[in-house]
């Protein structure tokens, strides 16, 4: 058997321990010396410890940094500034992918672009969020999910309320006019299960804002 033959029916994206049964069921036995004759030939490529993608002479499409944000450290949920840019939140592109994990924060560069992990509670991570479909599919926040996730993971908020106002707009370069359009309703949903007191004041300040009941 070829080594094309033998990742034939692979997804880009490969987990280890799926790499490793399929060399198993076909007789290697020192799986982890074939593996590094793979990365060695070009065929498959190593991410990190546990994850690999194939070979740009192999794949049949760019691996998934969607897909591989919410695996890789996983469970995850794609949200935050990359949600934001593409939601018309914010104006300017974001180079790296940033998901929420209940793991710890950190960051994975490939060859295909970034990934950065921002720590959540666990029960604050999936609520708010649906699975967008590929391939290969992954978990993304709703908008108004990302925009509390980041403010949630935000350092910095201005103790007084008459310096939010500058904060939101210039600091964070947030539009007003799509912050206009965000489900408030849902937000507020989200606040309560946050039940944090700066998200609290966060959601307070756009209610008023924003002449919201």
């Amino acid at each position: 058997m070829t080594d094309l033959e033998l990742l034939a029916g692979l997804e880009t994206e490969i987990p280890g321990w799926v790499l490793q049964n399929r060399l198993r069921e076909n007789g290697y036995i020192n799986v982890w010396q074939k593996i590094e004759g793979l990365v060695s030939d070009g065929y498959i490529e190593r991410l990190k410890r546990g994850w690999y993608c194939l070979g740009s002479l192999v794949r049949r499409r760019e691996p998934s940094l969607r897909y591989l944000a919410c695996n890789i450290c996983g469970p995850a949920a794609v949200s935050g500034n990359l949600v934001l840019f593409e939601a018309g939140i914010i104006p300017d592109a974001v180079a790296s992918v940033t998901a929420v994990s209940k793991k710890r924060r950190s960051s994975l560069m490939t060859s295909y672009g970034n990934i950065d992990w921002e720590r959540l509670p666990s029960n604050l991570v999936f609520p708010g969020t649906s699975r967008v479909e590929g391939p290969p599919g992954y978990i993304g926040a709703t908008k108004e999910k990302a925009l509390l996730d980041q403010l949630y993971i935000t350092r910095y908020t201005p103790q007084n309320y008459s310096l939010w106002k500058a904060f939101v707009f210039d600091d964070l370069r947030m539009d007003e006019d799509a912050l206009a359009g965000l489900d408030f309703t849902l937000m507020q949903e989200l606040t309560r299960i946050f039940a944090s007191a700066k998200i609290t004041k966060y959601m307070n300040w756009f209610l008023k804002y924003f002449g919201m009941p």
